[in-house]
């Protein structure tokens, strides 16, 4: 069950008063706790008593109520509504601090009009308090390098194959399109491509993988120096125990190449038939 919501009215006028308690009363507010005075003096000491959802002022200044009883300095932060009578709104100020609506008087007698006003101002609270009990944003301060950098690669694999389906996509379009618009549709295909091939995405995996795994590519380069870049990269990701399609799809090769690729490289490594690959690797340094 949801807390009872109180509304607070100072207003110093009984038939404008009146009519906003009839608001109330005809609408979906008709629930809610009302407190009205009729002196601005009384404005603060029983505000604080009763700590209203929301403060609507009609005073014949309501000028005076918002520096005298609602100052910035003061640090309340209840919303106040003020009913405005004619060109009052423009000489109406407040600070930064202060969460200030105005509605104007002559609309006072639109009570559907009056009655949306208010609830927006009360959504406008509820979403507030319910971005406030948010948890706050996971710090990546405690991750380990090998959290990081699985991070890193989702991230890196979210990438690449985004940018393959949006390659695939182009190419079904190549066929059906004009001369000149072909030749963009290729000049766009090559963008990914380079994209894809970007080196600077496998110099951040490097500097991210060798934080986990300090002397692991040393070793390779070592034990093994023949091996090639594209060699080493397959490595790191078996290391990482990535999956073959994750691997695939970030080194851009079918999965014919895949196993290509890993009967060439187990003889790079002298590996017998019988010996895993992956576990290999995971078990080096």
């Amino acid at each position: 069950m949801q807390p009872e919501k109180s509304i607070f009215i100072g207003c110093d006028d009984a038939e404008r008063l009146a009519l906003l308690m009839s608001v109330f009363k005809e609408t979906s507010f008709s629930h809610f706790r009302i407190t009205s005075v009729t002196r601005g003096i009384d404005l603060v000491k029983i505000c604080n008593v009763i700590a209203p959802d929301i403060v609507i002022l009609s005073f014949w200044n309501n000028q005076l109520a918002i520096n005298s009883y609602f100052p910035a300095s003061s640090g309340n932060d209840i919303p106040v509504l003020c009913i405005t009578r004619g060109s009052e709104i423009e000489r109406l100020y407040w600070s930064e601090q202060q969460v200030i609506f105005t509605y104007p008087i002559e609309h006072l007698k639109i009570k559907a009009h009056l009655y949306s006003c208010i609830n927006s101002i009360f959504l406008l609270q509820a979403k507030a308090s319910a971005l406030m009990q948010l948890p706050e944003p996971l710090s990546t301060a405690h991750l380990s390098d090998t959290d990081n950098l699985s991070r890193y690669v989702m991230e890196l694999d979210q990438k690449t194959a985004l940018l393959t389906k949006v390659k695939n996509r182009i190419t079904e379009l190549h066929a059906k399109a004009d001369t000149t618009l072909r030749a963009e549709l290729t000049s766009i295909v090559n963008a990914i491509k380079s994209a894809q091939n970007d080196k600077n995405s496998w110099v951040g995996f490097m500097s991210n993988f060798e934080k986990s795994n300090p002397a692991f590519v040393q070793f390779l380069a070592h034990n093994y120096p023949y091996l090639t870049p594209i060699d080493l990269k397959y490595c790191c990701y078996l290391k990482m125990n990535m999956s073959y399609d994750d691997i695939r799809n970030l080194l851009g090769i079918n999965q014919e190449s895949v196993r290509t690729h890993t009967y060439r490289l187990k003889k790079k490594l002298s590996l017998t038939k019988n010996e895993n690959l992956r576990n290999f690797l995971r078990s080096a340094c």
